[in-house]
């Protein structure tokens, strides 16, 4: 009897022990699920942070294989192509906020890079002359000299500012500017008809292709108009005689406008 009621006794002390065991047990799981939801956040978050590391793979992979082509300009087109199909699923989708924010700035981006690229396969003397000689006038002297010509008189002013100009048409090689003005003369309009046979044939979607048609001509009238505007500043009181072959802006903003309708 007495093993009986020892064996019974010790039941009941092991029951209470497992009992004991399956709540502390019990406690440190619901701890654990806790913590764990403490550290990745609630079910949206980490969905959340699923689709912006998915996002992020996706623009990896884009690069990666655009790194498969072998010129800088065909990546950027394979980039444009592929991105701008993305964007259009988005929209048909109605997939909105920052997933379609971040793809519609890589792709203002690589039109920014293929603008420059283009416009460099039939103007890129006059580019880079207008780039490098923008940077030369705006070195210290020349603005110190601005500086110098509001403090002085307006006598010493005007020769301050005399000295400046000629200082400037001392750096600038008139035979490379006057090859420059007659080059552009006699090829703008087959330099912007092969932009347009160029954006047409590399542009799967029409729409993307006429956006990116207008900035490349665009940003071309900008570069002929800072390029003219340096003229004026080196020569401002007696223009060159080839001068008179400069193309106004006027002209070249009809032209465009044969190729890009609505810009």
């Amino acid at each position: 009897g007495g093993s009986t009621q020892g064996g019974i006794g010790g039941t009941a002390e092991e029951s209470r022990l497992s009992s004991k065991n399956n709540s502390n047990n019990n406690h440190n799981t619901n701890n654990n699920n806790n913590n764990t939801s403490t550290n990745r956040g609630s079910a949206g978050d980490m969905l959340l942070n699923d689709l912006t590391l998915l996002l992020d793979e996706t623009v990896l992979l884009l690069e990666r294989l655009a790194d498969g082509h072998s010129t800088n300009k065909k990546k950027i087109v394979f980039l444009i192509n592929n991105i701008d199909s993305i964007i259009s699923i988005f929209q048909e989708r109605r997939v909105s906020g920052k997933e379609l924010n971040r793809f519609v700035d890589l792709l203002m981006q690589q039109r920014e890079l293929f603008v420059e690229e283009e416009l460099l396969q039939s103007f890129s003397k006059m580019i880079a002359f207008v780039q490098q000689t923008e940077l030369h006038m705006h070195r210290p002297q020349y603005s110190n000299n601005n500086n110098n010509n509001v403090q002085s008189s307006s006598s010493g002013a005007s020769a301050a500012k005399a000295a400046m100009m000629e200082d400037t048409k001392m750096d600038v090689n008139v035979q490379v500017v006057e090859s420059l003005v007659r080059e552009f003369s006699s090829t703008w309009k087959q330099g912007i008809e092969q932009v347009n046979r160029n954006v047409l044939s590399f542009f799967a979607n029409f729409r993307n292709g006429m956006e990116i048609l207008k900035q490349v001509l665009t940003q071309l009238l900008l570069y002929y108009t800072r390029f003219q505007d340096i003229i004026r500043k080196v020569w401002r009181s007696k223009p060159p005689a080839f001068c008179k072959d400069l193309v106004s802006t006027s002209t070249i903003l009809i032209e465009i406008k044969k190729h890009a309708l609505a810009i």
